[in-house]
């Protein structure tokens, strides 16, 4: 295994992963402070991910055409680019609402090659035998600096030297990221493709169609992004800020909260190796979005903690369960389509979903728009997961596979 090139592009995404955190609670602030709506914060999350919805498809079919490692580079490059020049006109108080959305759009665009090419990357240097546990460590450290560190620094950093502070500092982990891959030495850049660049990314989705247990798994967590996960960024801060009238910091600890659930997650996945992968990363993923009906009730902000905690370890659970199963399930020439298939299905309908809970929100209440999208997506995930037998297909593979040498050994 090479472990030079691993370390680095460990390290550089670890980095990077801190300068989310960071971010992740900040901004949501920042914007608050700039314009006192909810609307825009809905807004200018959606303005990231409605180009990394559209380009996902091409930054797949890029990923797979050039070195996943210069595309992931350049990615980065561009990131923190967009992130300084935000950070010197918000420190400045010259960042406004459209000078947010802008700086979002560029972001998005670039993170539509960043997930394929990273995802894709990993394989590359890697063992497959190693594959779960070097995703877990990736997590592991992911979550550690950008999960429960990162948000602490960016909580403490809104309720002192200010927001704006943030996007520097997401800046500077971008420039460590990037540096590090330019460390790496370089991959190969996979063989040239005969066929045309639409005919090139059809296959991709052609391969999803006719694979069940991807294609069911993506468009359910599409929908779970879009209506459940990926608005709680910016219904977490509203409800410990307009609900319970925490103090900035307490948003801090709540995403922070989050990462120690993230980190147990990957602890515990680092030597697991479930026969069910599939029943246990859906049921997993599930029970996270049921979690939002305490909310109906919820008082104190301490039990808003505790539920983070266990959302962010059941999260991480199905998550490194699934980017295992595509990394060694997916042939590799394909990878790089088939993961911008799976993020462009699963975040499609995100930017949708997360303008329309800022809207919901001040229009029906942050409990309300918390509680009925979790309980609505949680129920038909369990049904669909007991009434459609071809997800669970590999599963049952695996365990004949396992009783045939069984047989066989004894």
């Amino acid at each position: 295994m090479p472990q030079r090139e691993f370390a680095l592009w460990w390290a550089g995404q670890s980095i990077s992963q801190f300068g989310d955190g960071v971010l992740n609670v900040a901004l949501p602030l920042l914007v608050l402070d700039i314009t006192k709506n909810a609307t825009d914060m809905g807004l200018v999350v959606a303005a990231r991910l409605v180009p990394t919805v559209l380009f996902l498809l091409l930054g797949g079919l890029v990923s797979d055409r050039v070195s996943r490692r210069l595309a992931a580079l350049t990615s980065d490059a561009v990131r923190a680019v967009a992130s300084a020049v935000m950070g010197v006109l918000a420190v400045a108080g010259h960042l406004n609402l459209p000078e947010l959305l802008v700086g979002s759009f560029v972001f998005g665009l670039f993170d539509a090659l960043f997930y394929p090419a990273s995802t894709a990357l990993l394989p590359e240097i890697i063992a497959a035998d190693d594959l779960t546990a070097a995703n877990s460590l990736s997590r592991l450290a992911g979550t550690l600096l950008g999960g429960l560190l990162g948000p602490v620094v960016g909580g403490v950093i809104a309720s002192t030297i200010g927001s704006p502070w943030a996007l520097v500092v997401d800046a500077a982990s971008f420039v460590i990221s990037a540096a590090s891959l330019a460390a790496m030495r370089p991959t190969p850049t996979p063989e040239a493709s005969p066929h045309s660049m639409l005919a090139d990314i059809a296959a991709g989705w052609s391969y999803c169609r006719r694979t069940p247990w991807i294609i069911w798994t993506i468009v359910v967590a599409g929908f779970a992004n879009a209506f459940v996960f990926t608005p709680s960024a910016i219904l977490l801060p509203l409800f410990l800020r307009r609900v319970l009238h925490s103090p900035n910091w307490m948003v801090g600890v709540a995403f922070a909260a989050l990462g120690v659930g993230g980190l147990a997650g990957s602890l515990l996945m680092m030597g697991a190796h479930p026969r069910r992968r599939v029943r246990v990363m859906w049921l997993v993923w599930t029970v996270a979005t049921l979690l939002a009906i305490p909310y109906a009730v919820l008082r104190a902000a301490w039990i808003a903690v505790v539920l983070s905690v266990v959302a962010g370890a059941l999260l991480m659970l199905g998550n490194i369960l699934w980017q295992s199963l595509m990394q060694a399930e997916v042939p590799s020439e394909i990878l790089g389509r088939v993961s911008s298939v799976d993020w462009a299905v699963s975040l499609g309908l995100s930017p949708v979903g997360v303008a329309l809970a800022g809207a919901a929100a001040d229009h029906f209440g942050v409990r309300t728009t918390i509680v009925v999208p979790g309980l609505v997506v949680g129920v038909v995930g369990l049904a669909l997961l007991f009434a459609m037998p071809s997800i669970t297909a590999i599963d049952r593979r695996e365990s004949d596979a396992g009783e045939s040498g069984a047989v066989e050994t004894a």
